[in-house]
């Protein structure tokens, strides 16, 4: 009899550990491609989809091959990986992040129609989450992500001997309107250019927060813009810095596109912003 049950454990345990496998083989394969965040929580702070960007640290966006989450940092332009396992023995399915040097945190996974949600805990904590969940004092921070699926690029035929396009005032105008990022000497500077023509900006400060640096933006100016003659005018309203308001301040315009913007400032120094909206 106890033959009967030592060989009937063993073939349980056996093939319970072949589907494992099986399911965790399967888990993996379906991690693989490339994925957006459009949904984030920590600790209980409902994150604005606009604002994912800035405040993880793979700007929202990053691909899986094999175990490694390759992204491409928003701030420095620079290449990042962390390598995580996923353990599906387990119910809810682990998920464990890790650098060279440290284990980066511990969470939990579901697939739900074609949509991942992962839930990790504070990496200085040593329990795993058992819900999906993050509500305020959990330290927990929750996502959802969906797949990108890239789309097949057109290429443009311009006319043989077409050269570049002098832009009107007109369409400068309309291709600045969104949110610019510029970097100066002090830090990273967000200008966003309104319809109606005004305009504001705002200065980014760094704070340390549960999972990565968190960067805050503080409003700066305040006014109106317009585009003339090939010149960018900002009409100042409102500034922490009061000798500037009710002045303009001329910006020569180089060239723009749909993702950068080329200008000589008020002071003669060449700039360069970057589009983030």
């Amino acid at each position: 009899m106890m033959r009967y049950t030592c060989l009937l454990w063993l073939t349980s345990t056996l093939v319970g550990g072949s589907f494992a496998a099986a399911d965790q083989d399967s888990d993996l394969k379906q991690f693989q491609g490339k994925w957006e965040v459009t949904e984030l929580v920590e600790d209980g702070k409902v994150v604005p989809k606009e604002a994912i960007q800035e405040w993880l640290p793979s700007g929202g966006k990053f691909e899986i091959v094999e175990n490694a989450i390759i992204f491409v940092s928003p701030h420095d332009g620079k290449k990042q990986v962390k390598l995580f396992s996923l353990d599906a023995t387990q119910y809810p399915k682990g998920i464990d992040l890790s650098t060279r040097d440290k284990k980066d945190g511990s969470g939990i996974y579901r697939f739900d129609n074609g949509s991942l949600i992962i839930c990790f805990s504070d990496p200085d904590e040593s329990k795993r989450p058992t819900e999906f969940s993050a509500k305020a004092g959990s330290k927990h921070l929750l996502m959802v992500l969906h797949r990108v699926t890239e789309r097949p690029t057109v290429a443009k035929i311009e006319p043989a001997g077409t050269t570049a396009k002098v832009l009107t005032d007109a369409r400068v105008a309309e291709m600045l309107r969104g949110s610019w990022r510029y970097t100066d000497n002090i830090g990273a500077l967000f200008v966003t250019f309104n319809a109606d023509n005004t305009f504001s900006t705002v200065r980014e400060v760094t704070e340390i927060r549960l999972f990565q640096k968190f960067f805050v933006q503080t409003p700066v100016s305040t006014g109106k813009w317009s585009v003339a003659n090939g010149k960018l005018t900002f009409h100042i309203l409102t500034s922490v810095q009061p000798d500037r308001v009710n002045k303009l301040f001329e910006f020569n315009v180089r060239s723009i596109s749909d993702g950068d913007f080329i200008f000589v400032d008020y002071l003669g120094r060449v700039g360069q912003a970057s589009r983030v909206r």
